[in-house]
C-alpha cells in the first residue's frame, strides 16, 4: 500500500494520491470548477483513471508532453493527474502568455494535446493552430474542442509507473532575456519538494485550502496543491476576486495564491504564496 509519506522515488505523486484516495470515500477533495458542487476523494480517483484511459485511447503515449492551460485549481488537478496517470507529462501554460508564446511552448515541448477550459478556450485553440497540437480538450463546451467528459467512457487505467529521473512536470520559465525556456521537474525532484512541505506547510485532512487560479510557471503551485491532496485536505478552486467570499463560505484554513493576490485578513488563514 502506497501512503502519502512514501519515500521519494517509490511512486509517482499520482500513484500515491490514487492509492490513498479511495479509502477517503466522500470526504471532499475538490470544490469549484468542473468539480461543482464537490468531488469526493473516491470520485476523484475514478475520474482521473477514467480520463487517463480516454487520453490513452486518443493516442497519448508514455512520456508525451501535454499542455495544461486552465483557469482554476480543480481543472488543473484533474488535467495534470489524468495526464500523468496515462504516462504523459503535464506542461503547465502560465497565465498571461500571448498566443505566440503559448504556441511556442507547445511546439517546443512537442505537445499534440492541450487541455483547457472557458474562458481560456479561444486563446488555447488559437495557439493550437500555430503549433503541433491536434486535439484540444476542454472542461465544458468550447467550439472545435473535445469535451473532457468525452474521455470518461473508455474504462479506467491504473496510474503509470515512472523512474525517479523521468519527467513529472514540464513548466516553462521566463528567462532574464524575456524568452521562455523549459524548467523540467523530475519525479525525484517533485517528491523531494513534497517531502520538504511535510514540515514547512503541514496541511492535513482537517484543512480547507482556498486555491487561486494556477500561478507562475507551475512548479511551486503544483507541489502545494499536491501536498494538500496527498494529506486529505479539501481544495476549493476560486478566482482571485472570489477568494475573500469563499473564505467566509467555506471557512478556509489555508490559501494558495500568487504573491499579487490580496485577501482580507483572517486569523485562521495560513498563506502560501506562489511566485507570479
Amino acid at each position: 500500500m502506497v501512503s502519502p509519506e512514501s519515500p521519494a522515488g517509490d511512486a509517482t505523486v499520482t500513484q500515491r494520491l490514487l492509492a490513498v484516495a479511495p479509502a477517503r470515500g466522500e470526504h471532499r477533495a475538490l470544490v469549484g470548477g468542473p468539480a461543482e458542487p464537490a468531488c469526493g476523494y473516491a470520485d476523484l480517483a475514478v475520474t482521473v483513471q477514467a480520463a487517463a484511459a480516454g487520453l490513452a485511447w486518443r493516442g497519448l503515449q508514455p512520456r508525451d508532453a501535454v499542455g495544461v492551460y486552465v483557469p482554476d485549481a480543480a481543472s488543473y488537478v484533474l488535467a495534470a493527474h489524468a495526464i500523468r496517470a496515462a504516462g504523459g507529462v503535464p506542461s503547465p501554460v502560465a497565465a498571461g502568455l500571448t498566443v505566440p508564446e503559448i504556441a511556442g511552448q507547445l511546439a517546443d515541448c512537442g505537445a499534440r494535446m492541450l487541455l483547457t477550459a472557458a474562458p481560456l478556450a479561444d486563446v488555447a485553440l488559437a495557439a493550437a493552430d500555430r503549433s503541433w497540437v491536434r486535439q484540444v480538450i476542454s472542461f465544458g463546451e468550447a467550439p472545435d474542442a473535445i469535451q473532457f467528459s468525452a474521455l470518461l467512457g473508455m474504462g479506467t487505467l491504473p496510474p503509470a509507473a515512472a523512474r525517479p529521473h523521468d519527467l513529472a512536470l514540464l513548466p516553462y520559465a521566463r528567462q532574464p532575456d524575456g524568452m521562455l525556456a523549459p524548467a523540467p521537474v523530475s519525479h525525484r525532484h517533485l517528491a523531494d519538494q513534497l517531502h520538504r512541505l511535510e514540515a514547512e506547510a503541514a496541511i492535513c485532512d482537517k484543512d480547507v485550502v482556498l486555491a487561486a487560479p494556477p500561478a507562475g510557471d507551475g512548479r511551486s503551485y503544483t507541489a502545494l496543491i499536491d501536498h494538500a491532496l496527498l494529506h486529505g485536505a479539501t481544495v476549493v478552486a476560486a478566482s482571485a476576486e472570489e477568494l475573500a467570499t469563499d473564505d467566509d463560505v467555506h471557512q478556509g484554513t489555508a490559501l494558495i495564491a500568487s504573491g499579487s493576490v490580496a485577501v482580507g485578513a483572517s486569523d485562521r488563514l495560513r498563506v502560501f504564496a506562489v511566485a507570479s
